[in-house]
């Protein structure tokens, strides 16, 4: 008995050795990921959420895991390219309006900015029910969790929050755009359309069309507003 005593007790010894060297990096692996997440988010101003390199993977060992809810949730449930914020910035500009010309010719491309908003909006909320899921199932060390609730703060849940309130302003903003389009389209021989200028050839003309301008101009410039707020953001 006294031959098989010894191996058993040298990899137990062996066991203990890997389990202490394992246990050992973590402290350092927590150490960097908390330096990550306050310099490169927290101590910028905006949203940031910068990809990891090979060795910072490398470093924060198992918490690349928890960053991952965040990576996560900026590329959408889909894994589309690009953040949130990005993907919105190119539905403004798919939908952008240079001239009342534009109303008429680019009406496609309005209605798809409304279905897109409409559809980035539901992204969104997947998005983030999957991102504060995976979040509430974390158990942090008290001194990383204070970190990461902010920077979780900072990319997830205010990122939500400024593109949301950006998104019913612009389909507002495409719905008063598409109305007037239909107008223009359906009354070319009673309007002349020169840049942003449109005029009435009559008074039953202009008496129809001036509140559909009017509620154009005055959710564009709602849209405008916000979109300079979300910009600030960025």
């Amino acid at each position: 008995m006294n031959v098989f005593a010894r191996p058993i007790a040298f990899v137990g010894v062996l066991l203990c050795l890997a389990l202490s060297a394992c246990g050992d990096q973590e402290p350092s692996q927590r150490k960097e990921f908390i330096e990550f997440l306050q310099t490169r988010i927290l101590d910028k101003p905006g949203a940031h959420v910068p990809q990891l390199s090979g060795n910072q993977k490398d470093a924060f060992g198992p918490y690349v895991k928890d960053y991952a809810i965040i990576t996560d949730f900026a590329a959408g449930p889909t894994g589309e390219p690009g953040n949130l914020q990005q993907r919105f910035g190119a539905i403004m500009a798919k939908g952008s309006i240079r001239s009342m010309s534009d109303l008429a010719t680019r009406r496609e491309d309005l209605a798809a900015v409304h279905n897109l908003v409409g559809e980035l909006g539901s992204a969104i909320d997947q998005a983030l029910a999957k991102a504060d899921a995976a979040k509430a199932q974390l158990k942090q060390p008290d001194d990383l969790k204070a970190v990461f609730d902010k920077a979780y703060e900072r990319d997830v849940t205010e990122v939500a929050r400024n593109v949301k309130q950006m998104l019913p302003p612009v389909q507002d903003m495409t719905t008063a755009a598409l109305r007037l389009a239909d107008f223009i389209t359906g009354n070319k021989d009673r309007l002349e359309v020169s840049g942003m200028m449109i005029t009435a050839k009559d008074q039953k003309t202009l008496s129809a069309l001036q509140p559909l301008l009017d509620d154009f101009n005055a959710k564009g410039q709602a849209a405008m507003a916000l979109q300079q707020k979300f910009r600030s953001f960025q």
